[in-house]
């Protein structure tokens, strides 16, 4: 068994680094190894396929995608800005601080890194560099802010998590509320080092009081609600987190079109059309890496690591500091979707049998995973960021890797103190425990 196990991994990899996409180098390896083994047949790849797509939760990536391309296109961050500048504007380096804030919102409303890396690159570094900021710093700021789109919730990558692990969604989401916001402090810690070592101006001479924030607040108070939606429907008991997503999307739709009136019907078909096309590539992803998944439990790679893993440690703090040593590397050259459905059926039971709490896991996971985004050559966030504000990644890595210390910093705090984690789940969320 060891031997298709190393035939499975070393196929995928060798088929990732020619370039295949990972769903098709998933399916591809998958089918191949299906074929040459015996008492299997090609009716395996069809069921578990279908077994892995089956669950009600999985509902809800779409239409966190369709309410985060929505505020996205519909120049919510624009709005959001008239709130941030005002906030955070007056601290030095004031449009660094302004950026990270926004993009504490926008991780609110969207659910998708990717998405809030295009559109903080979009709106900041232009805007940025006119203010005299370096734009390979600007870039850098940018793709490591966007990081907290699946961490602050909304976030699809724990609603994926959660239909894996069989963990509930509404705690997972809640948990990873107070770690995203302190990555977004992190970041603001960082930018304000950067902006005393550049002089870097404010955006106001000093801070103007609660006054200043109400024409934000008028502007984008209703974007805001979607995260209060989401949570506080969730925490009430009133809907899922699959019905909170079609609420989300319901309402960016009717906020968009109707009251900000930004988007017309013409642009509305084409954002269904991407969002489609997205979830297609997800949920394909997701069949995929089922499969895959279900080969290496057939032939007991999943018992060779837990066996590995035991043998090392039983310590909860040195098991953690492996699993995010290995989803660190993993988020290097795998999208955060496959690593998680692979790998997390084979590391979770090692955590759980050593006391880590299945919501603290999952989200320790989802901020490893997020931080992989960053990385090369693989880093999503990095390489939207590079390719809108159309900087060589050369450019960027010193000043991105300096930033990434801030947000790897947090995922430890997170890993070995488990209340910041499991705080506000157990007080909002008990009954999810």
């Amino acid at each position: 068994m060891i031997l298709e196990s190393t035939i499975l991994i070393v196929g995928l990899f060798v088929l990732v680094v020619w370039g295949f996409p990972i769903a098709f180098a998933l399916a591809l390896i998958s089918t191949v190894m299906i074929l040459v083994t015996p008492r299997m047949s090609l009716w395996l790849l069809a069921q578990r396929s279908y077994a892995g797509l089956d669950s009600f939760v999985l509902l809800a990536v779409p239409f966190f995608l369709l309410a985060g391309k929505i505020m996205e296109e519909g120049g919510v961050s624009e709005r959001l800005m008239k709130l941030a500048r005002p906030l955070v504007g007056h601290l030095k380096g004031g449009l660094a601080h302004v950026t990270v804030v926004v993009g504490m919102f926008f991780a609110g409303i969207s659910g998708s890194s990717t998405a809030e890396a295009a559109s903080l690159t979009t709106v900041f570094v232009p805007a940025m560099v006119r203010r005299g900021f370096e734009i390979r710093f600007a870039t850098s700021l940018a793709a490591a802010a966007s990081v907290m789109g699946v961490i602050i919730p909304p976030s699809i990558l724990m609603v994926i998590y959660g239909a894996v692990a069989n963990v509930s969604v509404g705690s997972l989401l809640i948990g990873g509320a107070l770690p995203g916001v302190l990555v977004g402090l992190a970041l603001m810690g960082m930018s304000y080092l950067f902006a005393l070592w550049y002089d870097l101006p404010r955006e106001t001479e000093r801070w103007a009081g609660l006054r200043a924030l109400i024409p934000g607040l008028k502007e984008s108070s209703l974007a805001l609600l979607i995260p209060v939606i989401v949570v506080g429907g969730i925490t009430g008991g009133v809907i899922t987190p699959t019905e909170a997503a079609l609420v989300a999307a319901a309402y960016a739709l009717v906020l968009v079109r109707f009251v900000y009136r930004t988007l017309t019907w013409r642009d509305l078909w084409r954002i269904f059309g991407e969002t489609a096309l997205t979830s297609a590539v997800i949920l394909f992803c997701v069949a995929t890496a089922t499969v895959f998944g279900y080969l290496l439990a057939y032939y007991r790679f999943t018992n060779l690591v837990a066996a590995y893993f035991e043998s090392v440690t039983r310590n909860p703090t040195l098991i953690i500091s492996l699993i995010i040593i290995l989803f660190i590397i993993l988020g290097t050259f795998l999208d955060a979707t496959p690593a998680m459905l692979i790998f997390v059926p084979i590391v979770q039971p090692v955590a759980l049998s050593v006391g880590i709490h299945p919501v603290h896991l999952g989200v320790v996971i989802v901020m490893t995973l997020a931080f992989g985004l960053l990385t090369l050559p693989y880093g999503l966030c990095t390489l939207t960021a590079c390719a809108i504000a159309k900087v060589p990644l050369s450019e960027i890595l010193v000043t991105l890797h300096i930033l990434m210390l801030g947000v790897l910093v947090v995922i430890l705090v997170a890993a070995y103190w488990p209340t910041l984690v499991m705080l506000l789940p157990r007080l909002l969320v008990p009954q999810f425990l």
